[in-house]
């Protein structure tokens, strides 16, 4: 009924010409496979008369002169001179030798090197591990063959991660968004110590009832880390100067602030400050404001925004507030100690902030798929526990130890 309904449209219009050239292309792919399919027979027939010649050369000189003398003599009569000319070694007349003695001398044609039945690589329970890892959190690749790796699962590429998507029938997005052209020089950035430099952003979602709750976010410029992620249902400024004087409490006091200009965070009268402003001033914090219309100044906040709601939610929701600061929370343990960053060489926030490595193993630390972590079949789990951050970690990150030689420590 609806197909009756739809325009008709014309078929595209091919022309004579084009449907020769098309068969002159396909005519001229045939004739080029013949013509190397010749040639490699004809190779093949040239290398075995030549080993049969090698063979007959040398079981004639070893009835005249010892066996040492006949392979110089062979190697001598049958050294190549021309780029050709087939190569030939002393251990390769030996072979022969022998081969033409046990099955004949139709043994020495070449053989396919091709082999027999080709096996994938990859066991059955790392393409079961990289299955679930694609349908629950949609990553990527590169991020799973990173993940195999630093868990001590697998050695994969990315690439073959991606090949195995495809043999599983997963989708993956065959096309790249196109780049903005707006004549701006976007430029990139990173501090060189923790706590130098801290962004500071909103995010909104709703719970199962529809109700509109907001999630402030901090992060740590030099190491990613999540230093909070609040649930509140309004977004006022004493808010977000509740969230922003904990984490400051908790991890230390950063020497700047990032921040878009939202009227949570930047009054709209001149030479007045908010009550966020105003904690800012207090602590002595430098407040950077992005430029109006430019979130990408505010990068790194907005990628984790993107992180938290393609890994935690999408596809989920929350009856409470509490609920959702609850799942958060436990976000937030997983994202700072057990997840590694693309933008830090695959090493975690946690490990980039405090300057200790966490041990990773298997499946554990993964929020959502505890029953596989702890069942032997997928192999051995283990992770340490989460990094307490105190007020001092960013000064011990830092901080050089001397090292004293054992005899000048026992006389002290």
């Amino acid at each position: 009924m609806n197909r009756s309904r739809r325009p008709k449209r014309r078929k595209s219009k091919v022309g004579k010409g084009q449907t020769y050239n098309g068969r002159r292309r396909a005519d001229r792919g045939r004739r080029a496979r013949r013509r190397a399919r010749t040639e490699r027979r004809r190779r093949e027939h040239q290398q075995f008369k030549f080993r049969v010649k090698v063979v007959r050369y040398y079981r004639k000189l070893r009835n005249q002169v010892s066996e040492k003398r006949a392979l110089e003599l062979t190697l001598a009569r049958w050294q190549p001179t021309e780029s050709w000319h087939f190569p030939l070694c002393a251990s390769s007349i030996r072979q022969w030798h022998r081969t033409a003695e046990r099955e004949g001398f139709a043994a020495l044609r070449p053989k396919s090197k091709r082999p027999h039945t080709i096996h994938y690589q990859v066991p059955t329970v790392v393409v079961g591990i990289i299955f679930t890892l694609r349908r629950l959190f949609g990553w990527g690749g590169h991020r799973i063959a990173a993940e195999l790796k630093g868990r001590e699962m697998g050695q994969v590429s990315g690439r073959t991660v991606y090949k195995i998507f495809d043999r599983l029938g997963l989708p993956v997005k065959v096309y790249a968004l196109k780049g903005r052209s707006d004549g701006i020089a976007y430029r990139r950035y990173e501090k060189d110590r923790p706590n130098a430099q801290w962004h500071i952003d909103l995010k909104h979602t709703t719970l199962s009832d529809g109700t509109k709750v907001y999630i402030c976010i901090i992060i740590d410029d030099y190491s990613r880390y999540a230093l909070a992620a609040v649930a509140g249902t309004s977004a006022t400024t004493q808010w977000v100067t509740q969230v922003a004087q904990k984490a400051i409490l908790r991890c230390g006091r950063p020497d700047e602030m990032v921040s878009d200009n939202g009227r949570e965070f930047v009054s709209v009268w001149e030479d007045s400050l908010t009550k966020f402003g105003q904690l800012l001033a207090k602590y002595g914090i430098e407040h950077r404001k992005c430029a109006p219309y430019y979130p990408q100044g505010n990068g790194k906040a907005e990628a984790f925004i993107k992180t938290l709601d393609r890994e935690l939610l999408t596809g989920r929701t929350f009856d409470t507030l509490e609920e959702l600061q609850m799942a958060l929370d436990r976000y937030l343990t997983y994202y700072n100690n057990y997840r590694r960053h693309s933008a830090l060489g695959w090493q975690t926030p946690a490990s980039r902030y405090t300057g200790r490595a966490i041990t990773i193993r298997g499946l554990a630390g993964i929020p959502g798929i505890e029953p596989m972590a702890t069942d032997p079949h997928w192999g051995e789990s283990y992770c340490d526990p989460p990094i307490q951050i105190t007020p001092l970690t960013a000064q011990n990150a830092r901080a050089l130890s001397v090292w004293i030689e054992p005899a000048q420590e026992a006389t002290r």
